[in-house]
């Protein structure tokens, strides 16, 4: 059945359809990067061990000398090009308004990821560790002399610190982490000297050191005793606390614990990073700003202290505004919250203005996902029905989102892993990806929602009109949310669902969500190493978008948000577990795609197709950083490319 099209959905595809004429006129699209010309910019003095600034604070007794901040053994990074010069303030911009956009480059891990592809674990703040016979003892030995930013030592008491203090205490944290838990049994932690940790599992932990990588999970167990322990109920007196709660405007200890934690919010919190926060993105102040960090561990070939570049400013806008910016040449590094709509003007801008764009792989698939844990019973047994979400997936013309948004030049796939993981393989997600409306009207009918209103509009199971809110707030990677749902509502609506748009706050999306409080949703899905943020296709978790319920079911079964799911979706829990054991990499790859495939035949996500490319938005001058790279929240976005080792070759124009 034909419907009209409104205004508002005209008007966002002609704009969409321009974008798409004008990104084929440029050559928007094509994959090969674009590494620009490389300037030679100043002579690099070698005999200059430290910044300039840094040196001045030596020269006026305000900073120890090099020798004393720096570890025994220093990480000497290999230069992705050449060594660099000293100097220069970094402009970036951001479009959530609650932290500064400094996560990675505040962050440094015991074990880091490697800046390849794939990437791999190297040493960190660890120089070495070993692996027990059986897979369960990871011993690890610091770098002898590291300290924080403040210049206190870094050591194993920080660590058992948390691990005793933090990941043990119930108020901060009511559930173990699930990353640390294998068999069922919670890692121990030992620390036999200031510089050997060792962790126990109960079994082999056959991601663990991935896991260590990754900021979100690496850099929780990297907390500076010296200042939190001022904040944690057991080890500060009650009046003490109270009165700094009360300061504070903090209505419990663990979120006062929680504010003075956050590498991103709180610019007193010590740092082991390449920068440090010194200003911060809130909820009223819309800039923030990080500065080297004095006490960094890390060298270029030469001996000399990173980073190179002095500083980096965030600003808060708006995904169109931020666009902007970067196709006038006035942000040195952009990345994150670049839309697709500004991949025209900045393709033909590189040539007139001091940026060029590199292209990396992308890590986002702009998908739709139905609550497969909804809390209506009738419409959860619906969404759970795979001729429903069939029926779903052949309603949706990807080829007219395709030559709209991507002049063609885009992939339809469902979410499935992805390309350079261990685990992907090329013939999954490609289920119902067909448009075909017939063949959406059979599998809807099948699924028993045969019976249409006066309007042709399908009716529920229980006869009960049916209408389906569709959800999303902005995010800055992939196709853009709200011009997919008003395709997919057209779509949609000519095989007889009405939907209706909603967008909603980030904060409101992170309380409802979780809860389990909607129909469907629209977020752009990742796939790459994806093992060790397996929410995204294992409920473990009440971020797994769409299943939030089934997700916490799986370790808090009484909690009154959680739902029991079936067994086939059970079976994915169980399966990720095996892996988590597996013996060997092997076997692991063979689950972790036993995972996927169950993906591939339920379709439990509801894929569009990931950009060709992502623009990574680079200053003309800027050296040091990779052309081509995955651009993933698992691979810390432009931290990907190894931030301490980049360098503006005229650095004086950056002040």
């Amino acid at each position: 059945m034909a419907r009209s099209v409104d205004r508002r959905s005209f008007l966002i595809m002609s704009s969409a359809a321009a974008s798409a004429a004008a990104l084929t006129s440029c050559s928007a699209l094509e994959i090969s990067p674009n590494t620009g010309g490389q300037n030679s910019g100043p002579a690099v003095d070698t005999t200059q061990k430290q910044a300039p600034m840094l040196q001045k604070l030596v020269d006026d007794g305000k900073l120890p000398d090099l020798a004393e901040r720096l570890p025994a053994t220093p990480f000497v990074v290999p230069m992705q090009e050449q060594l660099g010069v000293y100097g220069g303030t970094m402009r970036r911009a951001q479009a959530n308004p609650g932290e500064t956009g400094s996560n990675y480059l505040t962050y440094a891990g015991l074990v880091e990821w490697s800046p390849t592809t794939p990437s791999q674990p190297q040493p960190g703040l660890a120089e070495k560790w070993e692996i027990s016979p059986d897979g369960r003892v990871y011993t690890f030995t610091l770098r002898q002399g590291l300290k924080w930013s403040d210049g206190e030592p870094f050591t194993t008491e920080d660590i058992l610190y948390v691990f005793e203090s933090v990941l043990q205490n119930k108020d901060l944290n009511p559930v173990f982490p699930t990353w640390l838990t294998v068999a069922e049994k919670q890692a121990v932690f030992a620390a036999p000297d200031e510089l050997t940790l060792t962790v126990t599992f109960a079994a082999p932990h056959s991601l663990f050191l991935k896991f260590l990588c990754f900021a979100p999970f690496g850099g929780s167990v990297l907390q500076p005793k010296h200042y939190l322990s001022q904040f944690h109920k057991e080890l500060v007196g009650k009046a003490e606390l109270e009165a700094t709660m009360k300061k504070g405007s903090f209505a419990t200890w663990q979120d006062l614990y929680n504010a003075k934690a956050s590498r991103h919010l709180n610019a007193d919190r010590p740092m082991l990073g390449p920068w440090r926060l010194v200003k911060s993105i809130n909820a009223t102040t819309t800039t923030g700003r990080i500065e080297r960090n004095p006490y960094y561990w890390k060298v270029d070939d030469a001996g000399r202290q990173l980073p190179y570049i002095d500083a980096a400013t965030f600003q808060v806008l708006s995904l169109d505004a931020i666009g902007l910016r970067a196709a006038n040449g006035e942000l040195d590094l952009a990345l994150w919250d670049v839309p697709e709509t500004a991949l025209p003007v900045l393709i033909k801008n590189q040539d007139s203005k001091p940026f060029k764009v590199l292209r990396w792989q992308p890590d986002s698939n702009t998908s739709i996902l139905l609550n497969q844990s909804h809390k209506d019973p009738v419409i959860a047994k619906l969404f759970q029905t795979l001729d429903f979400r069939a029926g779903i997936s052949h309603a949706i013309n990807r080829t007219e989102l395709n030559d709209a948004l991507l002049a063609g030049q885009g992939k339809p796939v469902h979410p499935c892993g992805q390309a350079g993981d261990a685990y992907f393989d090329e013939a999954f997600g490609q289920r119902f990806i067909e448009f075909d409306p017939d063949e959406a009207n059979k599998r809807l009918d099948a699924a028993g929602v045969a019976e249409r209103d006066g309007k042709g509009m399908r009716l529920r199971p229980d006869g009960k009109p049916m209408r389906f809110t569709m959800q999303t707030f902005e995010v800055g990677v992939g196709l853009n949310q709200m011009t997919v749902l008003e395709y997919a509502k057209r779509n949609l609506a000519e095989v007889g669902i009405e939907t209706v748009i909603k967008t909603i706050s980030q904060d409101l999306w992170y309380t409802e969500i979780p809860q389990g409080n909607f129909d469907i949703i629209c977020y752009p899905f990742p796939g790459y190493q994806w093992d060790i943020d397996p929410l995204w296709y294992v409920p473990n978790s009440d971020l797994t978008y769409w299943a939030p319920r089934f997700g916490r079911w799986s370790y808090d079964p009484k909690n009154k948000f959680s739902a029991e799911p079936p067994p086939e979706i059970k079976a994915l829990v169980d399966t990720y577990e095996q892996l988590k054991v597996a013996p060997n990499d092997d076997e692991r790859i063979r689950l972790g795609r036993e995972i996927l495939k169950q993906h591939d035949e339920n379709v439990w996500i509801i894929g569009t197709m990931p950009m060709p490319y992502v623009p990574m938005v680079v200053a003309d001058d800027l050296r040091n950083v990779r052309a081509e790279a995955t651009a993933s929240f698992r691979q810390h976005y432009e931290g990907a490319t190894d931030v301490a080792q980049l360098y503006f070759a005229e650095p004086n124009k950056h002040s």
